[in-house]
């Protein structure tokens, strides 16, 4: 049976996620800031497997390390998606604050799970890490959400790294935009609902290979411009 793991399941994209791995057969590990938020991802890969994990906090990362460990878990998978958008604002009311916060959770702390849990991962292991267009320098033709943009351009560089560094362990790595999704995060409003934003991502996933690792795509499989 493949494992995997997946940080920031308790809702949205990483619930759905989440669901759709276990209906496949896999062995889900998953992550959620708080435990009593995570009563529906509890209900579908049991109170076992969901880890109280805030990703920015190096402690409760460890922690989850040495859980897993003594559990012995190998994975074929690990999806960062975790993450947090922390203002919406223009070049006027962007702080500093905001910002460090922003590229904490968002790009750094990827980093940290992928070189905690490194031992961990199986020859062949996936990672993919939730990116967004916004963090796509090329694609920015319209200025403001300064701290999510900067903090996923900074995903998407450590993305490019990452895979350079672990392409000698067979270990592929990828950056995905899941389109602009109906979540808390995305809105109401948005035009694409989790199941076809996550089936569209698992059909990628099943597709590459380490000839792509360190590539950045959309949900539909389309590859997209740093």
């Amino acid at each position: 049976m493949s494992t995997i793991l997946i940080t920031g399941a308790n809702r949205g994209i990483g619930l759905e996620f989440a669901k759709q791995f276990h209906a496949e057969g896999w062995k889900v590990w998953a992550t959620s800031r708080s435990i009593s938020n995570a009563g529906e991802l509890i209900s579908i890969i049991s109170y076992e497997n969901v880890i109280e994990l805030d990703v920015s906090q190096s402690d409760q990362v460890k922690a989850m390390e040495i859980q897993l460990r003594e559990q012995n878990v190998k994975l074929h998978c690990l999806i960062n998606n975790a993450g947090v958008m922390t203002d919406r604002v223009g070049i006027d009311k962007v702080s500093q604050d905001d910002m460090v916060q922003a590229f904490k959770v968002n790009s750094a702390s990827p980093v940290m799970l992928v070189q905690t849990l490194l031992p961990m991962l199986k020859s062949g292991c996936k990672i993919v890490n939730i990116s967004s267009l916004m963090g796509s320098i090329t694609d920015n033709s319209s200025g403001g959400y300064y701290s999510y943009r900067m903090s996923k351009a900074a995903l998407n560089m450590a993305v490019k790294s990452m895979s350079q560094d672990l392409r000698r362990k067979n270990i592929s790595v990828f950056a995905f935009h899941p389109g602009w999704v109906r979540t808390r995060m995305g809105s109401l409003i948005a035009p694409v609902s989790t199941k076809k934003s996550v089936n569209g991502m698992m059909h990628i996933l099943g597709q590459l290979s380490m000839s792509d690792t360190g590539k950045f795509y959309n949900f539909k499989g389309e590859e997209l411009p740093w």
